[in-house]
């Protein structure tokens, strides 16, 4: 008897989350500790994600197999037509994230819908509010009766990107920029999605840090009026990695030096704080370890910064996933990568990594007890 019940437990701790029911609300305490590591995915950044170009079943089976517990569900809305009611919206869109959905529920994977619409968020006019109300409303009336695995991440990230260079955008409008639209904004939409009932009433709720990272978080009021007990906030730095050019933010070089070790720990150190001043549990919603921008930073180096933001992340007990799972796995072939890859946006010739490498570097340090230094 006693070794089935220790059997039992170790399964638990192996999964993950074979101890909570989730047809029953989680809370967000919980749901942080539940969804713990996983990638970022572009299964629905084009069009017709399942039909023809990004996703396979097989996939989800094989991130949770690696040892990962969440898959960040990326969505864009502007391919579709804002009224969203076309067939191919209702059908192809909403029919394809429900079967990841179902599918990530089946195996034990934390499906994370998030939206993501960069010029919707830096135009910020009352059209641009009323659908992104409005696609909500249709996510979360598709989904509201699955279980609490599921959440919703209101924003994928708060920029003001759309707005450089560009005289039709005003960027003082960005949501990033005027907070009283962000909280207009979310105030609306959690009203929104709480309405269409179901699992939705108290499914976990993800907000987005108004500025991105966590020197946002100072800007959301744990008092105001949409604020319930299930949700948690979402921040992040380096979604495009690090950089070996010494004039720029987000330098790392070699083990990283203590002035670039000290702006990840007062991130962290941050996001621990708010969460212990207002009960709001945080996630790490994107980084990635390689330069996305110019492929500027070597491969040692590359593993040097994945092993210690992990590791640190992990120290404070925060979620994270990894920007983005193509870098690692070839999600149409189904397979994980093992080649020395010559990656893309703008890598120089003769640049290459072996993100295979990489990634068994960060499963290791999940895998193994905290060392941060």
């Amino acid at each position: 008897m006693h070794i089935l019940l220790l059997a039992l437990l170790a399964t638990s701790i192996l999964t993950g989350c074979a101890a909570l029911d989730f047809s029953l609300p989680v809370s967000a305490e919980d749901y942080q500790s539940i969804i713990k590591e996983g990638f970022a995915t572009n299964y629905f950044k084009t069009r017709l994600p399942t039909v023809d170009n990004k996703y396979r079943t097989k996939n989800i089976q094989d991130i949770f197999d690696k040892g990962f517990r969440n898959v960040r569900l990326r969505c864009r809305p502007e391919l579709y037509n804002d009224e969203y009611d076309t067939f191919e919206f209702t059908e192809y869109f909403l029919g394809n994230l429900t079967k990841v959905v179902d599918e990530c529920i089946r195996v034990g994977v934390a499906p994370i819908i998030s939206w993501e619409h960069h010029q919707a968020e830096a135009r910020a006019n009352e059209n641009d509010r009323q659908n992104y109300i409005a696609w909500w409303t249709k996510v979360a009336v598709t989904l509201k009766d699955r279980n609490y695995h599921l959440s919703y991440n209101l924003f994928t990230e708060l920029g003001i990107d759309t707005c450089k260079g560009n005289d039709k955008l005003d960027c003082k409008e960005s949501l990033r920029r005027n907070k009283e639209k962000y909280h207009d904004w979310t105030a609306a939409v959690i009203k929104a999605i709480r309405d269409t009932l179901g699992n939705n009433a108290q499914r976990i709720l993800i907000l987005g840090s108004p500025e991105k990272t966590s020197l946002g978080l100072q800007y959301i009021d744990p008092k105001a009026a949409y604020i319930d007990d299930y949700m948690m906030v979402e921040w992040h730095e380096y979604a495009a990695g690090p950089t070996a050019q010494p004039d720029k933010p987000r330098y790392w070089s070699g083990v990283g030096t203590d002035a670039q070790k000290r702006l990840l720990r007062e991130g962290v150190e941050r996001a621990n704080n708010f969460t212990a001043d207002t009960g709001l549990p945080t996630y790490f919603g994107a980084w990635m370890p390689r330069d996305n921008k110019d492929g500027s930073v070597p491969e040692p180096d590359v593993i040097n910064f994945a092993r210690f933001i992990v590791d640190l992340l992990k120290s404070a007990k925060i979620p994270w996933s990894l920007n983005v799972i193509d870098n690692y796995y070839k999600t149409k072939q189904s397979r994980w990568e093992t080649r020395i890859q010559t990656l893309p946006y703008g890598m120089p010739d003769g640049e290459r990594l072996n993100m295979s490498r990489v990634l068994d570097n960060i499963l290791d340090v999940m895998n193994s007890p905290v060392v941060v230094v």
